[in-house]
């Protein structure tokens, strides 16, 4: 909870959480000026994306506006801190840095039976001076790795520029003629033509996205012209949909003149001439070189406006391919361009604007809502009285003041109050010239004494004609055109600055002499009031407007009546959350109002829209009762998808639809028959810190495209309205287009990929600095130090061998590197189902009933096995998905546990297509050594399969701290499980937090990723492991000399009994640094054992992703061996489980094949874990063409699996 108790009784009170009207998450509301939180917002917006590390906000804000900024800068992740005392008290926010992590040293022990298992190893295989060699970089075979790019898989096909056949009569010919954008065909063409790159820009309906393309191919149909035209779309459903309807206009099938081509599925042909395809897939084809593009004629980006990372990524490939290759044409697309930058970035190009088919939608904003219905909340009312009495309070005190001195006392009593009430009073923009003269007597009188007599008391009569005469605080001497704030600069008098200044005085407002009040205070050498007036200006300067300019041009159309009500609701209600009691008002005033008409209500996340859906049916008599009158659906992409098809469908007579969406609906879903639509204004955006490398989901504000995106969707059928539930000042300084995707994510793969894309002689961050808008410099440095870290790139920033291939894989680069070690460790399956699931999305879907929720949780627990692993949930989940889709009832299934039967076909395509990437660069052979049983002899051991998840997810681990009973981090000293991770349910079981981290099994645990929501960083999809894991699989390939002491290694001891206990009170402690977090801390002997089998892993590792076909040599396979002992001895001495059935691998769906049966494995024996070796006729390994096998061949697989038991035996 944010602590804001120095915040007086009679200032803006900080409420308890919110009952009513809104989703807290727990937090207290803070009622302040919305014009405040404007420029509180777009100052930190601006200093998140900059290079400053901090910031610094003036003492002239109250207690109430420092516990927002606090609020706001813990969501973001800063340090915040106010320093001094009343009027001096300044508040600083800073970024976090390398100097904010905690660098504990952790204890790493090993049982009896690990240590003999490393003894046993490097007394038959020491640690040799080749092997310290071969971990050196290697040029030459990188040369030898880079030329497997070339067979990736996933892209385009190869073509030839051909004359289109000409188009076949269609029964849609008078849909296309009826389109906006077939009036300007001509034109478009001609502009194609004569320009190497055009923007269109055209409202959704305008046809641009399915008629253009096709303009092209008529064109060159009819001048016998050959063209291959690509059209990339941000969405695989999008881009199957557009071919499909353009290939029905045209008269023919998908997979011939237009064609499609996604991840996992293609409709192309030799005579396909137009391919609409995703931007991932075109990324993937020019990595083969710009060479792929000789042949193509015309590219498309279709929805530009959307800025998503790859879009702007590939932009900047294609500025320079546009260069090389100058028959190639680049069209852009969208729906709201921001023209200017475009321009700017491709230079003079034309503008073709193109209108759609809208009819009229008439706009309210908050000011109206609230006026229209009659809006008031009981909060509403109180803080009206509370002014008044305060108002009144005031004016009694000062009316029974009469001497000097009894003046001063009561003056500063007044700032007191005045302070408090945090400007309360409503400001009126009335000129000098609308004043009685009497007024402006008194006024003028005023500012003269404090100027020429720098008489403070005479503030004390114009504060009160301002408070009860209505005179503006920014009031213009009728002579010299100086303001109070002026002569308060010019005099150096502080205390009143500071008042005027929360009142909203104007600081650029300009005498008749031109002067401001910076001017005044520099001319009479006031240097404090120089200082605090450049403190303000950075708060009030938005968008090159100080904030009192924003507010008057925002109110300039605002009634009294209006700016009134929206002062007292704004100190009634935190607008940082959604008023769901405001739209259950408005929806009654709609159905109260109208008849008939669909309403589209936008909110910004799952939690919002099962509050207000509960609301509607059970909470609210006025709709509950009356159920018969509507139907509600909900949109969210994590959802099932059954309500986005029936809310499609028109509603039956007399029935409304109420249909409540993120901003889903705002492009990706058409709703024809929407007639109102109500604005919350917010959106979920999810953001990366490059410092602090956390995620951040946040509900933002939408930019004035989304909003006018929104309420288009209002006019679709006949004309409607649009309700925005914020203000005209609110919407007047939105941001005109959402933060690009480029500059608020992680940019590890788009680095990768710029190894391959760009010039070899070009550094990483000069290619990306030519983006539209560029990355800040230090995110794209922190991302490539990360690829560093994972050893995909060596100190010069070029790709080593590893890289190479985690360039070429169709997953994330800490995920290719997961997939790779598990090659090596031989436990394949498990890892290709949990890598392409974290790769794409989680199967979980929300349930659409809140009371459903702890449901939804249950069915993920269940799926763990008791191991403390989501990524166990992960690849049981699949599992069972799997066996239920053989049986027959998959989609029952998916209902009954809460998973998306769509996330879980994607997710069996790309096992698929990243297992066929494996195949063809050389790591999955088809027979003998590597091929699929061999690279799955280990799948069956959960210890193994977690080795390959550290491999891939450092260094994303978190520590137990037992002492402090807390969860920390490298980046964050305090962390919480997310409420979806099944650890955070394991969590609620015990009394206190404190003791269930003592309870948990081992010290460390491996995450997905880190987020933020609002003050609390938390961990998703995490997994115990034990500590010899980490120390041996994470960190880098290569350690810092710095990193172990000339370790002491007795080789010859290896004979010592196994209950030889040490004196560990006497014995000397020694520390493996694998990186300046992850110190371990453990005896002489234990450390040196521990360093040389980590080198042996690591040169492993290296040498087979350098030459995959290499066979295996003894060695290998001694080295694998006692990793496998090793961990299972460590994860047995921890009390972790070994679960059973998880190496079972994806069959093909065949009537004729039978079930399978899960692999048991007997329990670990401390010398010879049993699950080193399996015999696996029972085993789900071995992928046979003919599911008929003979009996010889099932015999034949057992007698090779005894023979090499009886190897490991005897090395044993």
């Amino acid at each position: 909870m944010l602590n804001v108790g120095t915040v007086s009784q009679k200032s803006a009170k900080c409420q308890k959480t919110p009952t009513r009207g809104s989703v807290s998450k727990g937090l207290k509301e803070i009622h302040i000026d919305e014009e405040v939180k404007i420029a509180v917002n777009l100052s930190l917006e601006r200093f998140r994306y900059s290079d400053q590390r901090e910031m610094e906000f003036p003492s002239s804000l109250s207690s109430t506006e420092r516990a927002f900024i606090h609020r706001m800068a813990q969501s973001l992740g800063y340090i915040s801190k106010s320093k001094g005392k009343g009027p001096n008290r300044f508040l600083t926010i800073r970024k976090k840095d390398g100097s904010d992590k905690p660098r504990p040293t952790m204890a790493l022990t090993l049982s009896h039976n690990s240590l003999y298992f490393i003894r046993s190893l490097l007394q038959r295989f020491p640690v040799s001076n080749k092997d310290r060699t071969d971990m050196q970089p290697n040029n030459k075979s990188s040369m030898s790795v880079s030329a497997s790019v070339n067979k990736a898989s996933g892209r385009l096909n190869n073509g030839i520029p051909m004359v289109p056949q000409r188009r076949s009569p269609s029964e849609l010919d008078s849909f296309r003629r009826s389109l906006p954008v077939h009036e300007l065909q001509r034109e478009i063409i001609q502009l194609i033509r004569e320009n190497r790159v055009v923007l269109v820009v055209g409202e959704t309906g305008s046809g641009k996205t399915t008629q253009i393309p096709q303009f092209l191919l008529d064109e060159c149909s009819r001048n016998r012209e050959p063209c291959r035209i690509f059209c990339t779309q941000p969405r695989r459903l999008a881009a199957i949909a557009v071919a499909e309807r353009v290939a029905a206009e045209r008269g023919e099938s998908v997979g011939q003149t237009v064609g499609y081509h996604i991840r996992l599925e293609s409709r192309v042909s030799p005579k396909t001439l137009l391919t609409f395809c995703t931007v991932g897939v075109f990324l993937r084809t020019l990595m083969a070189g710009d060479a792929s593009l000789t042949t193509v004629t015309h590219l498309i980006v279709d929805e530009v406006h959307e800025r998503d990372g790859l879009t702007d990524f590939l932009l900047t490939k294609m500025r320079d391919v546009l260069q090389k290759i100058p028959t190639l044409k680049l069209i852009l697309s969208s729906a709201a361009l921001d023209i200017d930058l475009f321009l700017q970035y491709f230079g003079s190009c034309p503008v073709v604007h193109l209108k759609g088919r809208q009819f009229e939608v008439q706009e309210f904003f908050l000011e109206d809502i609230l006026r229209l219905i009659g809006f008031k909340k009981k909060d509403m009312k109180k803080y009206k009285e509370e002014t008044q009495r305060s108002m009144k309070l005031l004016a009694v005190e000062n009316n029974c003041v009469e001497e000097k001195q009894g003046k001063s006392t009561q003056y500063l009593l007044y700032l007191s109050l005045f302070d408090n009430m945090n400007s309360l009073v409503s400001q009126n923009e009335n000129g000098s010239e609308q004043l009685e003269p009497w007024l402006q007597k008194e006024m003028d009188s005023c500012i003269s004494n404090i100027f020429l007599g720098e008489d403070q008391d005479a503030f004390i009569q114009l504060f009160n004609l301002i408070l009860y005469e209505s005179v503006s605080v920014d009031y213009m001497h009728s002579e010299t055109g100086a303001t109070p704030l002026m002569v308060a600069a010019g005099r150096g008098f502080l205390t009143q600055m500071e008042q005027l200044l929360n009142m909203g005085a104007d600081i650029n407002m300009k005498a008749s002499n031109g002067w401001t009040a910076l001017d005044f205070a520099k001319c009479f050498q006031q240097t404090d009031a120089v200082d605090l007036l450049k403190t303000i200006i950075p708060l009030r300067e938005v968008s090159n407007l100080d904030e009192s300019t924003l507010v008057q041009s925002g109110s300039a159309e605002v009634r009294t009546e209006e700016q009134e009500l929206l002062k007292l609701y704004h100190h009634s209600f935190d607008d940082e959350w959604v008023d769901l009691d405001l739209i259950m008002d408005l929806l009654h005033n709609i159905f109260s109002t109208t008849s008939d008409g669909a309403i589209l209500i936008f909110l910004p996340g799952y939690d919002e829209i099962v509050a207000l859906r509960d609301r509607i049916l059970y909470d609210d008599k006025r709709f509950s009762t009356r159920s018969e009158r509507y139907q509600v659906f909900t949109l969210h992409s994590d959802m099932q998808t059954l309500d986005q098809k029936k809310a499609m469908k028109p509603s039956a007579s007399g029935v409304r639809k109420i249909i409540l969406s993120t901003n889903i609906a705002e492009t990706s879903i058409t709703i024809n028959d929407v007639v109102f639509v109500i604005d919350s204004g917010k959106v979920k955006e999810k953001s990366f810190d490059t410092l602090s490398h956390v995620s951040m989901l946040k509900t933002v504000w939408v930019s004035k495209a989304s909003a006018l995106q929104r309420k288009g969707r209002a006019g679709r059928c006949r004309p409607g309205i649009c309700y925005h539930l914020f203000s005209r000042l609110r919407f007047s300084n939105m941001l005109d287009f959402q933060v690009p995707q480029l500059l608020r994510m992680p940019l590890q793969e788009l680095c990768l990929q710029t190894k391959l894309l760009a010039p070899s002689s070009c550094p990483v961050t000069e290619f990306l600095s030519k983006a539209p808008q560029p990355p800040a410099a230090h995110a794209v440095r922190n991302a490539v130090h990360m690829l560093k870290t994972i050893d995909a790139m060596d100190q010069y920033e070029d790709l080593t061998d590893l890289g190479y291939h985690l360039a070429d894989l169709p997953v994330e680069p800490h995920l290719g590197k997961m997939v790779l070690c598990a090659v090596v460790l031989k436990c394949l399956d498990p890892i290709l189902t949990i890598a392409c699931t974290l790769a794409y999305r989680d199967p979980f879907v929300l349930p659409a009933q809140g009371s459903q929720k702890q449901a939804a949780l249950h069915c993920r627990k269940r799926f763990t096995s008791n191991t403390f692993s989501d990524h166990m949930a992960l690849l049981r989940a699949f599992q069972a998905w799997q066996k239920a889709r053989i049986d027959g009832w998959e989609r029952a299934f998916c209902e009954k546990n809460f998973l998306s039967q769509a996330t879980m076909d994607m997710i069996l395509g790309m096992r698929t297509q990243l297992l066929g990437q494996l195949r063809a660069i050389g790591f999955v052979r088809a027979r003998g050594g590597s091929d699929i049983r061999d690279v799955n002899l280990n799948s069956e051991n959960w210890a193994v399969v977690k080795a390959a998840l550290v491999a891939g997810m450092y260094p994303n681990l978190v520590h137990v701290k037992r002492e402090a009973s807390l969860l920390s981090s490298n980046r964050e000293k305090k962390v919480h499980f997310h409420p979806t991770s099944v650890l955070s349910q394991f969590q609620l079981k015990e009394n206190s937090p404190a003791k269930s981290v003592q309870a948990l099994p081992t010290d460390w645990l491996i995450y997905d990723e880190m987020s933020r929501g609002n003050r609390m960083a938390s961990v998703r999809c995490c997994s115990m492991v034990t500590p010899i894991t980490v120390a041996i699989f994470g960190g880098c390939a290569q350690l810092p000399c710095s990193a172990l002491q000339e370790p002491s290694v007795s080789l010859c001891s290896s004979d010592r009994p196994l209950n030889d206990d040490s004196d560990s009170e006497t014995e000397d402690l020694a520390e493996v640094r694998i990186d300046d977090w992850l110190i371990f801390q453990l005896d002489r002997e234990a450390e040196g054992l521990v360093f040389e089998l980590r080198k042996k892993w690591q040169n492993l590792f290296i040498k087979r992703i350098r030459c995959p076909s290499k066979p295996w040599s003894q060695q290998d396979e001694a080295i694998i061996r006692t990793l496998v002992s090793v961990l299972s001895a460590e994860e047995q001495e921890a009390g972790l489980q070994q679960p059973t059935g998880i190496g079972q691998r994806p069959r093909p769906m065949s009537s004729e094949e039978g079930s399978q049966s899960s692999v048991k494995n007997s329990k670990n024996s401390p010398q010879l874990p049993s699950n080193t070796t399996h015999d696996n006729t029972n085993q789900p390994f071995i992928l046979l063409k003919n599911p008929t096998v003979s009996e010889s061949l099932l015999q034949c697989l057992k007698l090779c699996t005894m023979v090499s038991m009886k190897r490991n035996i005897q090395w044993l």
